[in-house]
């Protein structure tokens, strides 16, 4: 996809984006909610940090076999990536997400993060000139009217000027 087409079907999934996300009813997990109470988004189990460590909620929210992965085009340093992309989109971690994508990016993603996924797998990896597109599969956690549970989020990975690999778009 030319840059200006990828550039649009982002500000389109972004406007989207933010009309199903005003129209979803927020669930409350607490034991015993009163009427008018509900837990932001923010507070949810998946956004707890402990430590060095993921939590067990946050395994729960990452179910990829990532020892299993034996695609020949995706190499260790794009596992590296993807795990720290994905680890970002479980705990809620901004800061870790940027630092997953290449530094040129910005914060045109930001926007995945606000929709809850359990990740479940890695599908076949595509090459592209240059680049290899690595498809993550996950569950939706939200429940959009009209909207598939089923999600998938192909990570696009292209090799910086030092020949590592780094994420330079995610649709």
């Amino acid at each position: 996809m030319n840059k200006p087409a990828r550039i649009i079907s982002i500000l389109i999934l972004s406007a989207s984006v933010g009309v199903f996300a005003g129209c979803v009813k927020q669930e409350t997990t607490s034991p015993s909610p009163s009427a008018n109470e509900t837990v932001p988004p923010a507070t949810s189990e998946s956004t707890v940090k402990e430590g060095p460590g993921q939590s067990a909620a946050q395994h729960s929210l990452d179910e990829i076999k990532w020892n299993e992965v034996k695609d020949p085009l995706i190499e260790d340093g794009m596992i590296t990536k993807l795990k720290a992309a994905i680890a970002a989109f479980v705990s809620n971690d901004l800061d870790q997400f940027h630092a997953a994508l290449a530094p040129d990016i910005g914060t045109g993603h930001d926007y995945l993060l606000e929709h809850p996924v359990k990740f479940t797998g890695i599908a076949e990896a595509i090459k592209e000139k240059d680049r290899v597109l690595v498809p993550i599969v996950g569950k939706r956690l939200t429940k959009e009217e009209g909207s598939s549970p089923d999600v998938r989020y192909t990570f696009y990975f292209e090799k910086n000027k030092d020949g590592s690999w780094q994420i330079v778009s995610i649709d």
